[in-house]
């Protein structure tokens, strides 16, 4: 085969840059391939892989990118109008499709949601022809009346005796739809299946006669009545918020990271309030009004709209845009933390700027903070997240993966009374090595009462803090085993299985490219320790269940279903659906530039 490279990159992006030329943190810097050729610029320093193995990969990928181009969105085509003739014709003589019978799924009752669940291979399939196969895949849609989306991807690839002339290859497909029933409730299947291809060169993908045997893997088919979330944005008001648009920015004003906001009752009425920090935008305070519509009251309750009074003299990058809620003072009534700035809330009257007496400073661009009594005291305590030092400040070039010595240290910082807070990073231990954090998450990962914390980074290893008790923290982040992957970008605890005990919910990237890629190259491809830290580029969101002994935990991410998330970010913990047992919410996507098209 002879792929079109350039059509590669355009599906790839960065993620195969990263696997196939993995860079060392402390000495080189990422490569990435030409604007003008799409070549790879090779850094001295670098850890490459062998030529002819990514040349080999080069070719596997294109193939993906074929497959999931033109006979992907064939078999959705052919799927989506019901037409059976044209599946049949993917069909090369002598086919045969193991199948499964109706009478081996398994339903569940999720509440809300009914599912029934089938693992083909517990049970070998019988075998059938070409038109029972075509007439089997229409059966995904028996209870659709609207089909809305149908997605095809290639999950694995492999190819006869690593040579693409044989025309052989052996593929893992992904294959879902959503939709609705005749009642207008929500449908959906999700499946895997095991397919053996014949071809050649793409004519031949194009043309769609590829298909020699086909293994149903695994199927799953959901149904509920009535959807768990309704969308009010507009309703409400939210819609209106000036904060930085990305979906309508100009390429060139699109910002990665650029609001944060924070919920909570400020005023004490019962309705939850939103606070917003904006890097370049406004502030805002906005007042639920009932629950039915928010309103902003900034002026009224003494907040200012900008953090400076005066026009900006901070560039955008300079700019803390920090949300927090933190009751300084035990009164009842959350304080804010807004921007770089702290402020005392009298009773849900007005607030007033306490940060001079405070004694809190805040450092270059800081990422977020968690609240949480650490020691015990009774008092509200601070944890400032940092990533990148200035500039002119910076040791070494941040790299892709294990770096753990380019960032910033996080700061800790104690309630002291009186609304006074002392930085005890250093005395505590706090600070988490030189990471580039992204969020942290208290919790308990012991029964000492005194919370611990967890901290999620991105690029480099992950840290759990065990609290000693005495003011001070140790890194218990290997004897947990809860640090195996890099890139994560958010984190929530909590008790899922129901134990007394909080897992651990990591945000990190996945990558089905990088996932197949992953599937061709071993350690031995890489210097010592490279081979596990590009793992994490394409690891996927993991959960960590407590194990036994303290502070121990394992990890049941995939086994769970809860790890092919996207690029992830931000996750979170609630009881959505009101029956005792807590859900998770976990958002994904990076920067897409058209909402039909997410990148997540």
């Amino acid at each position: 085969m002879h792929p079109d490279r350039s059509s590669v990159w355009a599906s790839a992006g960065v993620v195969l840059v990263v696997l196939l030329v993995a860079c060392r943190s402390q000495d080189a810097s990422p490569l990435v391939p030409s604007a003008a050729t799409g070549q790879v610029a090779e850094s001295p320093a670098s850890a490459t892989l062998a030529i002819d193995k990514q040349k080999h990969i080069w070719e596997i990928e294109h193939a993906a990118f074929e497959l999931e181009q033109k006979f992907g969105k064939a078999l959705s085509r052919a799927l989506q109008q019901r037409d059976t003739d044209e599946i049949r014709g993917f069909c090369r003589p002598g086919f045969e499709a193991s199948l499964p019978s109706s009478g081996e799924r398994v339903r569940y009752d999720l509440g809300y949601v009914q599912e029934d669940r089938l693992d083909a291979l517990d049970n070998p399939p019988a075998s059938h022809d070409a038109a029972e196969f075509a007439s089997y895949l229409q059966t995904y849609f028996s209870d659709f009346d609207k089909i809305e989306k149908i997605t095809c991807r290639v999950l694995d690839l492999h190819v006869d005796n690593n040579d693409p002339e044989t025309g052989y290859w052996d593929v893992t497909l992904y294959l879902a739809g959503v939709g609705k029933d005749r009642q207008q409730g929500f449908v959906e299947f999700t499946s895997e299946h095991l397919l053996r291809c014949y071809f050649t060169d793409d004519k031949a993908i194009e043309n769609g006669v590829i298909l020699d045997r086909w293994l149903v893997r695994s199927e799953a088919h959901r149904h509920s009545a009535r959807p768990l979330f309704e969308e009010v944005t507009e309703h409400v008001g939210l819609d209106q918020v000036d904060v930085q648009d990305n979906w309508t920015a100009e390429r060139d004003k699109v910002r990665q990271y650029h609001t944060q906001l924070a919920a909570a009752d400020f005023d004490r009425d019962g309705f939850h309030d939103i606070a917003l920090a904006s890097a370049s935008g406004r502030w805002r305070l906005l007042r639920s009004i009932g629950g039915e519509k928010f309103e902003e009251v900034n002026d009224e309750v003494g907040l200012p709209a900008w953090a400076d009074e005066e026009p900006r003299s901070r560039s955008v990058r300079d700019q803390a845009y920090l949300a927090t809620w933190i009751d300084i003072d035990n009164d009842g009534f959350p304080d804010l933390l807004l921007g770089d700035r702290l402020y005392r809330n009298h009773e849900g009257l007005r607030f007033e700027d306490v940060t001079d007496t405070s004694g809190l400073v805040f450092g270059y661009n800081p990422r977020g903070c968690v609240v949480a009594d650490y020691d015990g005291d009774g008092r509200l305590d601070l944890y400032v997240l940092y990533q990148h030092p200035p500039t002119a400040n910076r040791e070494g070039t941040p790299g892709w993966v294990g770096d753990d010595q380019t960032g910033l240290e996080n700061h800790l910082w104690r309630n002291a009374g009186d609304g006074r807070f002392a930085n005890t990073t250093n005395d505590a231990n706090a600070g988490g090595g030189k990471r580039q954090s992204f969020a942290a998450s208290w919790f308990h990962a012991n029964d000492d009462h005194y919370p611990d914390l967890y901290i999620a980074n991105d690029f480099g290893t992950n840290v759990l803090l065990i609290n000693q008790g005495n003011g001070k923290f140790r890194d218990g982040s290997d004897e947990a085993g809860v640090s195996d992957y890099a890139t994560s970008m958010g984190v929530a605890t909590g008790d899922l299985t129901g134990d007394g005990r909080p897992e651990i919910y990591v945000a990190n990237m996945f990558s089905k490219m990088g996932r197949r890629i992953i599937a061709h190259v071993a350690h031995e491809d890489y210097p010592e320790g490279i081979f596990q830290q590009i793992q994490g580029s394409c690891a996927g969101n993991r959960l960590y269940v407590a194990s036994d002994g303290e502070s121990r935990y394992r990890e049941i991410s995939e086994g769970s279903g809860v790890n092919t998330v996207g690029w992830a970010y931000a996750p979170a913990m609630a009881d959505f659906d009101a029956d005792g047992q807590l859900d998770i919410y976990s958002t994904t996507g990076f920067l897409s530039f058209e909402r039909s098209k997410p990148d997540g």
